[in-house]
């Protein structure tokens, strides 16, 4: 019987095969990387002793990526975007507050115009809670806190590509409320530099092996 992350990573490679995900994937890969744990990808607390943001490369491809992220307690990760990606997220330890935003309209991240958004989550996770979606137009702006010492595994389709136009990551900060009831807020562009002190250390996989099936 194969290892969860070898079933994720055989998974992802036999149902992506350009940058657009089909839901039918989507939702495969969901339930798939729903079943992972800390300890088939080698995941521990004490990893955070020195470093409060850790990022570990899993699997990197043309049309996906599979990383893991370590919050230190009281850290977060800053407001940003995943620019016409599909993404899901799930705990591995300790617990995280996320906050996801979708913007209710077109907005410019060349310029630092204030443009409305609905805040479409702010829920508390940990390792038993379902994974984490976004799409491209859904949940697709999201801070993360974390509320313990975390970890989490992300996926993204496709990838980040800061040489591609309008494939960067852009950070972004909330300006003011202009709806408690409905939950709308006014945010901006801050370009892709954060205005909040964030580096991460990188950390080797140390997880269950697995091997990259030729599709």
């Amino acid at each position: 019987m194969e290892s969860p992350i070898q079933e994720a990573v055989s998974t992802a490679v036999r149902l992506i095969d350009s940058d657009n995900i089909t839901i039918n994937a989507f939702n495969t890969l969901v339930e798939v990387i729903g079943k992972l744990t800390a300890k088939d990808l080698g995941c521990r607390a004490e990893h955070l002793n020195i470093f409060p943001h850790i990022f570990t490369r899993v699997h990197e491809a043309e049309r996906f990526h599979f990383h893991i992220f370590y919050i230190k307690r009281g850290y977060r990760m800053p407001l940003h975007d995943h620019p016409s990606m599909h993404g899901i997220m799930k705990v591995l330890f300790g617990k995280i507050r996320l906050r996801s935003y979708t913007p209710c309209g077109d907005y410019n991240t060349e310029n630092k115009e204030l443009f409305t958004c609905e805040r479409t989550a702010d829920i508390q996770y940990d390792k038993n809670s379902t994974p984490i979606t976004l799409t491209p137009y859904q949940n697709n702006i999201h801070e993360v806190y974390a509320m313990s010492d975390a970890a989490f595994f992300d996926f993204l389709c496709p990838p980040y590509r800061p040489k591609t136009p309008n494939r960067s990551c852009h950070f972004y900060k909330l300006v003011r409320t202009r709806d408690e009831q409905k939950q709308l807020f006014e945010m901006m562009c801050v370009g892709t530099d954060p205005e909040i002190p964030y580096c991460t250390d990188e950390r080797n996989y140390s997880g269950d092996s697995f091997t990259v099936p030729i599709n």
